[in-house]
């Protein structure tokens, strides 16, 4: 039992120490000057001008360890978003007024070609690719998602279908993060 107790603590250490390299080496993205965070209440109240694709990211809460790295899901139908919140829930769909409850700053981001051919094949992929678990792992893994990685993964498969590529991770790195979208050219702010 207490050779149990010892491997416990140890990968407790080793979540600890992975997570604080994350932190160190990936969160400290900048914003772009010409976008700005928007009060969470401005887009709650205007959910009407939300459209299907529509990538939301929350700022990041330094004082909680799961807001370390802001979060982002994308609306996936009118007034429903779709999201990959945390290890065990897996994907999910809530009300975007539901979803937008917390008090933080949001920003709403648009793919600039989101056309009616892109939007029809977009919807397919939504729906083809909700079944994963929940797990945080390079971008190459498609046996699971976290929240950045399944919007990332829907837009990038849903071009390539399409015959261009697309990447929305203005870094390009191992993993994406939800920051990663705010400085991506392909996605412009909407302003409520």
């Amino acid at each position: 039992m207490e050779h149990s107790y010892i491997l416990r603590k140890n990968n407790f250490i080793k979540i600890l120490i992975f997570f604080g390299f994350l932190l160190i080496f990936t969160s400290c993205a900048s914003i772009p000057v010409e976008r700005e965070w928007q009060d969470i209440i401005r887009v709650r109240y205007r959910t009407e001008k939300l459209e299907v694709g529509d990538i939301i990211v929350k700022n990041k809460i330094v004082k909680d360890p799961l807001g370390w790295y802001g979060h982002a899901a994308m609306v996936v139908k009118e007034d429903t978003i779709g999201d990959y919140p945390k290890l065990g829930v897996g994907y999910y769909e809530i009300d975007t007024y539901s979803w937008l409850y917390e008090d933080r700053k949001v920003m709403v981001l648009r793919y600039k070609h989101f056309d009616e051919k892109f939007k029809k094949l977009f919807v397919e992929n939504l729906k083809k690719h909700t079944d994963k678990g929940y797990f945080i792992s390079s971008r190459k893994n498609t046996n699971s998602f976290y929240c950045s990685k399944y919007v990332w993964y829907i837009y990038y498969i849903t071009a390539k279908e399409l015959g261009y590529e697309l990447d929305l991770d203005n870094d390009g790195g191992f993993m994406v993060f939800p920051y990663d979208f705010i400085g991506t050219e392909e996605l412009e702010q909407v302003i409520f």
